[in-house]
């Protein structure tokens, strides 16, 4: 007995060695299926490569008026994955999310290198696994083997230095010091980071969230708004705050995370 074959399906099935009275109907509606993600990959595609070209052309606007900063926009990015997440299937939030990590990320390399630095003497792999995923595979990591070149690196506008917060160094002094062109704008570790990514961001591109804030003297719990602590040095505190503080004002306020 023989089948009658969908015309959808009679490009890509049976194969040439098979006979159209072998096919099974579920090897029919199988051939249906794989046709139809076939098709929504080429409009993937083709939506994808608009997007870089258009992601190209942002690049050469931001160029336009020439300034210090990297051309990240952190509450850009932000903006978009909440957007995207909001209008998802809840089941497949997680999924939308990483996959635009990705997509974003690519889109940023037709702007320019993203190069990223990350220091982490305690679970390197583990803190390289998660810039990996806040800046996607696009973007060129290594591993640093000391803070303060990283530091350096970033402040010359080279890329973004991630560094373990609480590691033996207490670097993010030096962000009310010798490093204060540069601000914080993501954490990495859950609701109490563990590690900090920092480059020379424009304060108006910062994210909303938690302001980071080092301060000298007094301990995490006193001044404005909630603090949680994440470091203490020799009477220093780095802590995140919900105040509304101003990045390089007085309050030390050095920068924000999602």
């Amino acid at each position: 007995m023989s089948h009658a074959l969908n015309p959808a399906v009679q490009q890509v099935w049976p194969p040439a060695e098979r006979r159209p009275d072998d096919v099974s109907p579920k090897h029919m509606a199988l051939a249906a299926l794989r046709h139809e993600i076939d098709q929504l990959d080429d409009e993937i595609l083709a939506l994808f490569e608009r997007r870089l070209a258009i992601a190209a052309r942002v690049g050469r606007a931001k160029d336009a008026p020439a300034g210090p900063h990297l051309k990240l926009r952190p509450d850009r990015e932000q903006a978009v994955l909440q957007r995207i997440a909001a209008r998802a299937r809840p089941d497949n939030r997680e999924a939308v999310r990483a996959l635009w990590r990705e997509v974003v990320g690519h889109g940023l390399t037709r702007q320019g290198p993203t190069r990223v630095q990350v220091w982490a003497p305690v679970e390197p792999t583990r803190a390289f696994d998660a810039a990996r995923r806040r800046f996607g595979a696009a973007a060129e990591m290594r591993l640093a083997g000391d803070p303060q070149a990283a530091l350096k690196w970033a402040a010359e506008g080279q890329g973004v230095a991630v560094l373990a917060v609480n590691a033996g160094d207490p670097w993010w002094i030096g962000l009310r010091r010798q490093w204060t062109s540069l601000s914080v704008f993501e954490g990495f570790g859950g609701a109490v980071p563990t590690a900090l990514a920092l480059g020379k961001i424009d304060p108006a591109a910062l994210p909303a969230g938690p302001r980071v804030l080092v301060s000298a003297g007094g301990d995490a719990g006193d001044g404005a708004g909630r603090r949680l602590g994440l470091a203490t040095h020799h009477g220093w505190t780095i802590c995140l705050t919900d105040a509304p503080l101003s990045v390089g004002g007085p309050e030390g306020c050095v920068g924000a995370v999602a």
